[in-house]
């Protein structure tokens, strides 16, 4: 039978199974779309590639250089693709190549390729590899590569990247056979740095040729493929097919949209080996992450995902668009309604066109890639950022200004609409970064008369863009009016590189707020106040116009009010430290018109004790007694004593020993200071599922603790902390249960603190430690953990008395402080539930209950 499928498919000629093997679906700082990147456990924060010019054909390549840059150590890094195989499959492989004179890879540093043949345990059964590419080879020419080299996987070379061992090579073939047990065919490009030496690699043009044997299902015709400000009535729309002829199912057609699975809401069209398939359950202004599995009748598999936001995340509807590359041409030309092309020529598109310096722009050094306007001093290159519906049907990638240097400007001529607008930027910058763009009007006698200011307190990297809102020098939204031809300028501040600009329409008479703080746009905010400022335009708040609900009740009554009869300072002095929050700000002026702002932060510090996730015991109870990042990299783990866990396909260990315990990735969560300061990469446990747990034997901190988890995950999860009572560092452990972590989980990006309760997921649980001793955190799965952080409980003094049928429990208060009152029924079974909530003023505080025959419990926490 397999050689009747390996002349069925033979006849159809080579087909290249590659996913985006050009890189041309993908731009700037993103492991590109179809392919996964490996790397070793010590890389450098955030990855050292790109996908950006030049390229062998088409507009883009893959670029790399050293991941890890340690000194005596050599580190492999690179790209891979895997496809379902089958005995006796026949393929050839291919790649270019390339090294920049300027940017020469070092002396010792090496690129390659290799297809590798897997078993259905992931274990290697056979090894294919190309002659190595160095800077010997030649630099600025791009050169091809074939895989033509077999090698002895019995005779690993001396160690370099010890999780990455190399072969000797045995001879050379003009075509590559899976060989018996064959489940899996797996295409890599690798880079072997030495040492601390640079130097870039690029690469192009991939090709993994099947030239006879089954041919995995191919999904293609993917919308929306990584994009932003999609029409939900467009749905996901994509097509499925057998190149072999196989039967799919619609059985076999799988569609998760943001963790649940909608594949019986599928309209599926079509033959049986070609299918077209469209969902349409999508809604306004939502992210979306959605996954494709498909699996025809030969059980061959193939999976896509995509990342895309519905209209309109995060942003007003849009009224008008630019492209920031889009500015004047030939001493003010314009268009006013531009087409998307990417070639000279076109009199309607400014593709090519160049402007002239002092008067549509003002460049200071001519450097940067010149990708869309080749001959203009300013520099434009592939952005990076997620495509939008125009250029994806343009077939055009999108563009950004880079570099933008300080004090550098470029001029925007339109016929505008008369509209009153807020502006909008789409901007990024690097991880930590600041800066700033202007935006101002030229007038006639070509002087500016400046309109506020686009800023970026600490940027995400150079391919993260965000929606950054124009705003005056008192730190509100610009009221922007424009009527009919007028030039805009932008000018550099430094750092920002802009990809597009859009308007919105103003709501003038709408409050505004600024100057938040805590913001909650990331953790660790510590502080015993929250402060804001609310402005309005023609007219003034009444007395009872700013009101602040915080953590349920009213504090309006505390708020500290400043300043004008259109401009107010607020401060709340009463927030409890090292807790979180949740403030509904709502802020209503003289006219009636009125906002609404859910701020949820936390005001935990740092110095907090924490746990990694992925820093569990390692041989059998063992643990490192100073901790630092990176102190348990590499260590393995023995089953059920250090943890347990149930293998997942295609599951990684980036961090671990490879085996050795829980899967690991780089975590997306924000960074802490412990990791920044020492330039330290963070790592979830990933692919945690039902049943698994991990220990953590540490000398804890002696006292009583609160306990927050610092998870992302799908589907309401839960995870849990036990303790272990006996047995540590054995197969024989006693473990007592002392909470439960409950949330919603809205995506495995997307991170929450989590309050360790009791199981009714209401009352928080406080436990006790006392030096040394074992933690174990357990999951149902559906969750990411990062970390988990003790934080100190410090005891409340209650009295309990009757007053007639009632009983009356009362207790010291903090100004400002929210309290909750909690009662029990039962000190060993049951849950705790909420009787109500105080806030302190700094006197007792008294509470009443309807006495029952039974009694009851009571205990109060803050907040």
């Amino acid at each position: 039978m397999a050689a009747a499928w390996i002349l069925a498919a033979s006849s159809t000629g080579a087909a290249n199974l590659l996913v985006n093997p050009g890189f041309e679906s993908s731009s700037g700082h993103v492991v590109p779309v179809g392919w996964t990147r490996f790397a070793p456990t010590n890389a450098q924060l955030g990855g050292n590639y790109w996908v950006e010019a030049p390229a062998h054909s088409g507009s883009v390549g893959w670029k790399q250089w050293g991941a890890a840059y340690a000194a005596g150590q050599t580190n492999v890094a690179g790209l891979s693709q895997s496809f379902s195989s089958a005995p006796g499959s026949v393929y050839q492989a291919t790649g270019w190549m390339y090294t920049k004179s300027n940017d020469t890879l070092g002396t010792d540093c090496t690129t390659w390729l290799e297809v590798s043949f897997l078993g259905s345990s992931s274990n290697l059964l056979a090894l294919y590899k190309s002659d190595n590419f160095n800077a010997a080879a030649g630099t600025d020419t791009w050169l091809q590569y074939p895989v033509t080299q077999a090698c002895d996987i019995s005779a690993p070379l001396p160690p370099g990247d010890l999780s990455y061992p190399t072969y000797a090579a045995t001879g050379t073939v003009s075509q590559i056979v899976a060989p018996i047990g064959t489940t899996t065919v797996r295409y890599r490009y690798a880079y072997s740095q030495a040492g601390t030496q640079g130097g870039s690699a690029n690469f192009d043009d991939a090709s993994l040729d099947q030239i006879s044997g089954p041919i995995p299902p191919v999904i293609s015709s993917l919308f929306p493929l990584n994009m932003i400000f999609v029409i939900p009535g467009d749905g996901i729309t994509f097509n499925v097919s057998s190149p072999s002829g196989f039967t799919i199912n619609n059985s076999g057609i799988q569609l998760v949209v943001n963790g649940v699975d909608v594949s019986s809401s599928l309209a599926i069209s079509g033959t049986a080996s070609n299918k077209s398939v469209a969902y349409y359950g999508l809604h306004s202004n939502l992210t979306y992450t959605a996954s494709i599995k498909v699996t025809d009748s030969f059980n061959f598999t193939a999976a896509a995902s995509t990342y895309f936001e519905t209209t309109w995340v995060g942003i007003e509807p849009i009224t008008y668009l630019w492209e920031a590359e889009d500015f004047d041409f030939d001493s003010g030309i314009y268009l006013n309604t531009p087409e998307l092309c990417s070639a000279s020529g076109n009199p309607n598109c400014y593709f090519g066109k160049v402007g002239v310096e002092g008067v549509d722009e003002h460049n200071l050094n001519g450097g940067g890639s010149h990708q869309y306007r080749p001959a203009d001093p300013m520099a434009t290159s592939v952005s990076g950022d997620y495509l939008r519906k125009n250029l994806f049907v343009a077939g055009r990638l999108d563009y950004r200004i880079d570099p933008f240097n300080s004090s550098e400007w470029v001029n925007y001529t339109r016929d505008w609409p008369n509209s009153t607008n807020w502006v909008i930027a789409r901007l990024a910058t690097d991880v930590g970064l600041a800066g700033t763009l202007t935006l101002s009007k030229v007038n006639p006698d070509t002087s500016t008369t400046d309109l506020g200011a686009f800023t970026i307190a600490s940027g995400r990297g150079w391919s993260t863009f965000e929606n950054v809102y124009l705003k005056d020098t008192n730190g509100f939204l610009a009221n922007v009016i424009l009527n009919g031809k007028d030039t805009l300028r932008v000018t550099s501040g430094g750092n920002l590189l802009p990809g597009f600009f859009m308007l919105v329409a103003a709501q003038v008479d709408l409050p505004q707020l600024s100057n938040l703080y805590p913001s909650g746009a990331r953790p660790f905010e510590p502080t015993n106040a929250l402060s804001f400022t609310v402005a309005t335009t023609g007219a003034t708040f009444p007395p009872s116009g700013i009101k602040v609900n915080l953590d349920g009740r009213d504090v309006s009554a505390g708020l500290a009010i400043t300043g004008s009869a259109s401009t107010k300072n607020v401060v709340y002095p009463g927030l409890m430290p090292n807790a979180m929050h949740t403030a509904i700000i709502t802020v209503t002026n003289s006219l009636g018109h009125g906002i609404g702002v859910t701020n949820h932060f936390d005001t935990f510090t740092q110095g907090n004790y924490m746990v990694e996730a992925e820093d569990f015991d390692y041989d059998g109870g063992q643990y490192v007694g100073i901790w630092e990042p990176a102190a348990y990299s590499g260590l393995g783990a023995t089953t059920n004593i250090d943890f347990q866990h149930s293998p997942f396909t295609p599951e990684e260990f980036k961090y671990r020993a490879p085996g050795g315990g829980v899967p690991e990735d780089l975590t997306k969560d924000t960074l802490r200071d412990v990791f920044l300061n020492v330039g330290a990469i963070d790592y979830d446990l990933t692919w945690f599922g039902n049943g698994d747990w991990a220990n953590y034997t540490r000398v804890y901190p002696t006292g009583n603790f609160y306990v927050y988890g610092r998870f992302s995950g799908l589907n309401g999860y839960s995870m849990y902390l036990d303790q272990v009572i006996s047995g540590a560092g054995t197969t024989g452990q006693s473990t007592k249960r002392l909470g439960r972590w409950g949330a919603v989980g809205l995506g495995y990006s997307i991170y929450d603190w989590v309050p360790l309760t009791d199981e009714g997921l209401v009352a928080p649980v406080v436990i006790k430690l006392n030096g040394l001793g074992t933690l174990r955190i357990a999951t149902t799965g559906n969750s990411n953990p990062n970390y988990f952080m003790l934080v100190p409980a410090t005891g409340i003094p209650l009295t309990a008395a009757r007053s007639g049928n009632n009983l009356v429990i009362s207790f010291p208060t903090q100004s400002g402080v929210i309290y909750r009152v909690y009662y029990g029924d039962n000190l060993t079974t049951g849950n705790w539930a909420l009787l109500t909530s105080v806030i302190g003023d700094g006197t007792v505080k008294s509470v009443n209950d309807l006495a029952t025959a039974a009694g009851r419990f009571y205990k109060v926490g803050a907040p």
